[in-house]
Order: structure tokens, then C-alpha cells, then sequence
């Protein structure tokens, strides 16, 4: 067992050294090659952020809660309405690029791209495209193109201390979309802005062929804003004001020929519109940067038509509806959210967010006996928000978050006991559903 106790010569450990450098030097030049490319011919500035959280709720869920489980019914008990769960996220972590070009037509030129771990249906945990577009800027003037938040009714007044991911989702939290946007100011503080964009299934955009992007015309968009530090800050949120819409259309297309063997196609265009408003008053504004004290208010408030893609259905066919003669309805839907926001101190804070969306459907559409799918469509839902957070430093934030949803669903969950010929249909979830959660979470910036 001598060779347990051998103890190294001096030459040889001297041998030992520097065969670790020499591993680590031929590790070191692939690295460094690849280091040199990533450098760019402009200005670039990168940054980001790590987030972690997990969570309880006393229903069956997932992380990206939105709308709450039906509750069960009578002898039907349903798994997720009975048992509760918990869940953790770490893919929402984002990493960010801006670059600063060299000026164009007397204005400068930049570009923006962002992405985050979530990946699409399926793929959690792969690199997301959330943002990816060029701006010039002028004195009065600023044109955007590319993938980017819509304009009309989106807002985040301190969302990055909103610890859900899908919190405020089904009331206009907003989608990004590939669009050309101008926005002028007029005055001092006032502005509008006007843009068109493609709307269509989000989570496959440019690879999307639906109603929607079979429209011979693009969303348009547009809206007056107002935004003023006059009455101070909190953080970076000044007081402001915005109303904006947008309109666009639906195609729908049908085979109107009823021999099965032959197709002769017709369409019919449909509308869609929406008008929000969005704001935020610092009611006690931060005192030389610091926001100890400090009050604000913030939300949104929002009616449209055809809001398919915002948690409810495209349009759908009336009772005469028939392939040559298309009668069709539309949802109508509204709702908002309200938040407040309160600093302890510079670095503990508190924020509460109340939100309401609703959908309109007709009683038929509704009814399982004639549309059995269509039950599970959401007709309301209310969150209410509370979250404390503490920035440790300017890199680490700490959160707690508490969230109570109410959801109301189109119908009973129905089931059909017998066959399509002679249907037996009975209940297995009401109508409605609860659902309490508790979640932590840290951030790290950089």
C-alpha cells in the first residue's frame, strides 16, 4: 500500500503545473476566438437579467397561471379543482442587446433585440424572440420597425416587480407583433403615434396562415399621448396619459359548393377594433432620487370587438348561418386593471393590481347541445394582486407575491354520456372557478 503514501517530488510537481496550464491555455484560445466575434462595428451594450421563482397553490396549476380551475360539481370531483399544487419557473430570464449606429437622414439610429428562456408550446427552457427592431430618432419625431410591443392599451408601470408571468394577461396586457410605428410630438408633452402591423397567431408570427393574416390589409393603429415630469417621478415613471385603437380585419373563407368532390371558395371580411386608455399619476413623487415615500396609481381600461387573440374566440356563425350566405357574430369584450404603488423606503416597496376582462358571446354559441366545445371560453376574470419586494442591492431583487383569481367559464363542463345521434349530456365542472397562490422569487440584473 506504498503507493498511497507517495509523496510527489519536487520535479514532479513541476511537471504537474504546467500541465495544467498548458490545458488551460488550448481550453483559453477557442474561447478567445470566439470572444473576438462577438464584437460589433457599433456601440453595444448588453444586459439583462436571472429570475427565479416557485410557488403553492391550493389548486392544480402550472407557473403560468391566468385564469383559475373550475371548481367541481356536485359528485363530479375534478383533480384540479380538489388538490393543490406547486410549481417553479426559471426560463424567464432575459437577455438584451441595444445598439447605437451611426446617424441617417440627420437622425440617429438604433436597434434593439431581446429574447428570454421560455421558448414556444412545448420548448421551455430555449431562447424566445420577444423584441427585435431598428428606430431612427429625430427631434420630433422617431420611426420603429420590427417585432415590438403593440402601442394601443399595452403599459408596464413597475412590472418588473410582477412576479406571475401571465398576471394582468387576459386584461390588454399586450402582444408584440412586427409593425412600422412613427410617433410625433407636437408640443412640449404631447404626441401621437401611428403604425400598421400584422396580427395573427403570436406564437408562430411570420410562419402564421389564419383568418387574420389572410386579410388583404394590415392592423392599423394609432393614438394621442401626453407625458409630463412636471409633477415629478417615481423611478423612471412619470405622470402620462394615452388613448389609442387600432382596426383591422378577418377573413373568413368558406367552400361554398356542397358536393364534396368540387370546391368553390367565397370569403367574407370582418371587423376588429379596440380604444384604450392607459395612465400613471405619481401622486408623491420620489425627492432627489430617492423613493422612500413615494405613491403612484397606474392601469388601463379597454372595449373591442372580434378580441379573439386576448383570451376569448374569432368570430362566429349565426343560427342562419349558411356556406353561400355567411351570418356571422362577433365578441364583444372589456375590462382593465387598476395598480398602486408604495416605497417604504428606496428599496422596499409595495404593489397591488386589480384586473377585470369580460367576454360577451351570444346564449347560442354557449349552448353545448349546439357549439359542446365552446364551453370552456372565459366570460370573466378578476386577479387580485399583492407583492412585496426589496432591492438588496441594484443587482438583487427579492419578491413575495400573493394572487387570488375568480373565474367565470361559458358554461358548465359538459359531457356526453351517449352518442351524437342521441346525446346524453351531463355536468363534470361548474361554471366557475377559484384559486389562491403564493409565490417567491429573486432577480439578478446585470
Amino acid at each position: 500500500m506504498g503507493f498511497l503514501t507517495h509523496k510527489n517530488t519536487e520535479k514532479e510537481v513541476r511537471m504537474k503545473k504546467f500541465i495544467v496550464v498548458a490545458i488551460a491555455v488550448l481550453l483559453a484560445i477557442p474561447a478567445i476566438s470566439f470572444a473576438g466575434s462577438a464584437t460589433s462595428r457599433w456601440d453595444l451594450s448588453l444586459g439583462g437579467y436571472i429570475k427565479f421563482d416557485m410557488g403553492w397553490a391550493d389548486k392544480g396549476t402550472n407557473a403560468d397561471y391566468a385564469l383559475a380551475p373550475r371548481n367541481s360539481y356536485g359528485n363530479f370531483e375534478r383533480r384540479e379543482a380538489e388538490y393543490d399544487s406547486q410549481y417553479a419557473a426559471g426560463g424567464e430570464g432575459r437577455l438584451w442587446w441595444i445598439i447605437k449606429g451611426p446617424d441617417a437622414w440627420s437622425g440617429k439610429t438604433s436597434a434593439y433585440v431581446e429574447g428570454d428562456f421560455r421558448g414556444q408550446a412545448g420548448d421551455y427552457g430555449e431562447f424566445n424572440l420577444r423584441h427585435a427592431f431598428m428606430k431612427i430618432d429625430w427631434a420630433n419625431d422617431s420611426v420603429q420597425i420590427g417585432r415590438q410591443w403593440q402601442r394601443w392599451g399595452a403599459h408596464f408601470p413597475f412590472g418588473g416587480y410582477l412576479l406571475a408571468f401571465a398576471g394582468l394577461g387576459p386584461s390588454l396586457k399586450g402582444q408584440r407583433n412586427e409593425a412600422i410605428v412613427w410617433d410625433h410630438t407636437f408640443a412640449k408633452d404631447w404626441g401621437f403615434y401611428l403604425g400598421v402591423y400584422h396580427n395573427s397567431n403570436n406564437d408562430f408570427g411570420a410562419r402564421a396562415l389564419d383568418d387574420f393574416s389572410q386579410s388583404p390589409y394590415p392592423f392599423i393603429e394609432g393614438g394621442f399621448k401626453y407625458t409630463t415630469d412636471s409633477c415629478g417621478r417615481i423611478g423612471r415613471q412619470n405622470m402620462m396619459f394615452d388613448i389609442g385603437g387600432f382596426v383591422g380585419w378577418e377573413r373568413k373563407i368558406v367552400d361554398v359548393d356542397p358536393d364534396p368532390t368540387i370546391s368553390y371558395l367565397d370569403d367574407d371580411l370582418n371587423n376588429a377594433w379596440g380604444v384604450a386608455i392607459k395612465y400613471y399619476v405619481p401622486i408623491i413623487p420620489e425627492k432627489k432620487g430617492n423613493k422612500a415615500g413615494a405613491l403612484g396609481i397606474g392601469g388601463n381600461a379597454f372595449v373591442g370587438q372580434n378580441l379573439g387573440w386576448y383570451g376569448g374566440v374569432g368570430s362566429y356563425p349565426r343560427p342562419d348561418n349558411t356556406a353561400a350566405n355567411q351570418s356571422l357574430s362577433y365578441p364583444h369584450s372589456w375590462g382593465g386593471w387598476f395598480q398602486l404603488d408604495y416605497f417604504f423606503t428606496d428599496a422596499l416597496s409595495f404593489h397591488a393590481w386589480y384586473s377585470h376582462a369580460q367576454n360577451k358571446y351570444s346564449g347560442r354559441f354557449l349552448d353545448p347541445a349546439a357549439f359542446a366545445t365552446n364551453q370552456n371560453v372565459m366570460k370573466k376574470n378578476q386577479q387580485y394582486i399583492f407583492n412585496v419586494s426589496y432591492d438588496v442591492n441594484p443587482a438583487m431583487r427579492l419578491g413575495v407575491e400573493y394572487a387570488h383569481i375568480r373565474t367565470n367559464y361559458g358554461n358548465y363542463s359538459w359531457a356526453n354520456a351517449g352518442t351524437v345521434a342521441a346525446p346524453d349530456f351531463y355536468i363534470n365542472g361548474n361554471k366557475k372557478g377559484t384559486m389562491n397562490t403564493v409565490r417567491i422569487g429573486a432577480w439578478y440584473f446585470f
